[in-house]
C-alpha cells in the first residue's frame, strides 16, 4: 500500500534567501516579523519504506548535506499554520507527480511520486502568520503564478 509523507530539508547556517526575502517583504509594506524557508518533498512512498524516508533522503548527497541542513520527517503532508508552499506548475498549469523517482542518479526506495515545494514560514507578533498575511507575502514576492503554485493550511 502507497501512504504519503512529507520530508523537510532547511538550513542549519544562516539562511541569506530567507534574509533577503525578508528584507524585502518589509520594504515594500509586509509586516511580517521573521521567514524561514525549507524545502519539502511530497512523497508517495510503499507503506514498508515510509519509516526508512529520513535515511533515504540522507543518503542523497545533493539534496542533504549534515554540516549544513537539518531533515525531519513530517506528521502531515500539507501546509501547517503560518506556512505557504510553492510548487512549479508543469507546461499547461496541471500540477503532477513524477513517476519513478530518480534523484542524484539514485532511485529512492519506495517512492512512486514525489512533489518538491519551497516552505516559507511566516511569523508576526511571536505567533504563526494569518491567512490574509501570507496572502500578502504570496502576491508581493513569493509566488510567480505564471509559473508557481501556492498552498497554504
Amino acid at each position: 500500500m502507497t501512504i504519503v509523507r512529507c520530508v523537510e530539508i532547511g538550513l542549519t547556517i544562516p539562511d541569506n534567501e530567507a534574509r533577503t526575502a525578508l528584507a524585502t517583504l518589509r520594504r515594500l509594506g509586509v509586516p511580517v516579523a521573521a521567514l524561514e524557508r525549507a524545502d519539502v518533498y511530497r512523497c508517495h512512498v510503499q507503506e514498508a519504506e515510509a519509516d526508512r524516508l529520513g535515511t533515504t533522503f540522507r543518503s542523497v548527497e545533493t539534496l542533504f548535506n549534515p554540516n549544513k541542513h537539518a531533515l525531519h520527517v513530517r506528521a502531515g503532508e500539507r501546509p501547517v499554520a503560518g506556512e505557504i508552499w510553492i510548487g512549479e506548475l508543469p507546461a499547461g498549469g496541471r500540477r503532477e507527480t513524477v513517476a519513478g523517482v530518480r534523484i542524484g542518479g539514485r532511485i529512492l526506495p519506495g517512492i512512486s511520486a514525489l512533489e518538491r515545494f519551497t516552505s516559507w514560514r511566516l511569523t508576526r507578533a511571536g505567533a504563526p502568520a494569518d491567512r490574509s498575511l501570507l496572502k500578502v507575502a504570496e502576491e508581493t514576492l513569493l509566488c510567480n503564478p505564471a509559473f508557481q503554485k501556492a498552498t497554504t493550511a
